[in-house]
């Protein structure tokens, strides 16, 4: 999100609506083509076997866009962002004896969408960022989407837990999440000014969803800084399948999510990261699910490092315990060229599962289990290389 001014002034919603009737461009409209490539090796044991897949790092997969900006004479600026992703065997796709392949590739219109910015803050129309996206992975570290902070779903997500007999309870993202939102949307986004440093952001999405967040970053000494996030969200009747009379044909996949996420950057490079996210799902036979982590980090011109460590419980069965022990490491090669590398120890307990045997007739018999997972160990290794 781009940040405002502090010249900023209140809202004036008149001057809104009118920016374009009574504006016109001060220069040339501005317009720019930047955009990535980010790949990754994903190594992966999960007690049975082990594989080695090379993929698109989801956490911030290959992408370009199309960005334009136009001041008007009036002071307020106009301006549009239209940006693709290039899924090609993405990283959340590959699991142990499968490593994804053309079918899982696919582009992914990540925003098209238009704004208008000035005293008032900024209005955002089309497909955008929901205002609670990224409230789970505010990170100072600098390993946040290369293979660090908060995102192993995002890495590793498609990654299958196996219980002793060898039989599949879950993915990696089912188990372990850090539930940030419903990421990137169509519908409309307000953001106030900066008020000290303070940013209030507001967005309805389809289905009558809603996302609110408030957004606080100061800095202090030399060097250092603090930020924190806090949203919450409630997807509504999105993704329900309704009839034009209103009748619902399946079960309410309803949830709402609330937390924040906070970090620290001492002067010294020292970063310690914290986040909390509840989702509470509206369907009966659900529990609310819970997700924790915590990451100290160092900085060091170019180095960045995090250990960390993620919980997230109630996501795979009621009393389901997902955990992560991580290792993150990124080199800054220049400004535009990145290399990563991490590891990742995780564990899943009394986790809620089905599978199929058959009896001693021949009849298939289907089995609900509780148990818990072997151990997932995950090396990612990577680099990415922006362009302007």
């Amino acid at each position: 999100m781009k940040t405002l001014h502090s010249r900023y002034l209140m809202p004036s919603a008149l001057s809104a609506v009118t920016v374009f009737a009574f504006a016109a461009p001060a220069h040339a409209f501005e317009f720019k083509v930047s955009g990535q490539v980010d790949r990754a090796a994903i190594a992966a044991d999960n007690g049975e076997d082990r594989d080695i897949g090379f993929v698109d790092n989801v956490g911030s997969n290959s992408r370009f866009r199309f960005t334009g900006a136009q001041d008007l004479d009036n002071g307020y600026n106009i301006g549009f962002a239209y940006e693709i992703g290039l899924n090609e065997n993405p990283s959340t796709s590959f699991d142990v004896n499968n490593g994804g392949g053309s079918e899982d590739d696919f582009l992914d219109n990540r925003l098209a969408n238009v704004y208008v910015e000035g005293d008032f803050g900024r209005f955002t129309f089309g497909k955008l960022d929901g205002a609670a996206n990224g409230s789970s992975e505010l990170n100072y570290s600098g390993t946040m989407y290369l293979g660090g902070g908060q995102g192993i779903s995002m890495y590793a997500g498609g990654v299958s837990f196996l219980d002793d007999e060898g039989r599949v309870i879950t993915n990696l993202s089912a188990a372990s999440n850090h539930f940030d939102g419903i990421s990137r949307q169509n519908g409309v986004r307000y953001d106030t000014p900066s008020l000290g440093g303070a940013v209030l952001s507001a967005s309805l999405d389809n289905g009558h969803a809603y996302e609110l967040a408030a957004r606080y970053e100061t800095p202090f000494a030399d060097g250092g800084k603090a930020g924190f996030v806090l949203s919450h969200l409630d997807t509504q009747d999105q993704d329900f399948d309704i009839e034009p009379d209103g009748t619902v044909n399946d079960n309410s996949p309803r949830f709402q999510e609330t937390g924040g996420t906070g970090s620290l950057l001492l002067p010294s490079g020292i970063t310690l990261t914290a986040s909390y996210k509840q989702r509470d799902y509206m369907a009966e036979d659900r529990a609310t699910a819970e997700n924790y982590f915590g990451g100290v980090g160092y900085v060091l011109d170019k180095h960045h490092f995090e250990a960390s460590y993620m919980q997230t419980n109630d996501l795979a069965g009621d009393g389901s315990k997902g955990r992560s022990y991580g290792l993150a490491y990124v080199y800054d090669v220049i400004d535009s060229v990145e290399l990563f590398a991490s590891y990742h120890h995780l564990t899943l307990d009394d986790a809620s599962y089905s599978y199929t045997e058959t009896d001693a007739a021949g009849d298939d018999i289907n089995i609900t289990a509780t148990g818990d997972a072997q151990d997932l160990d995950i090396l990612y290794v990577g680099t990415r290389l922006k362009f302007l």
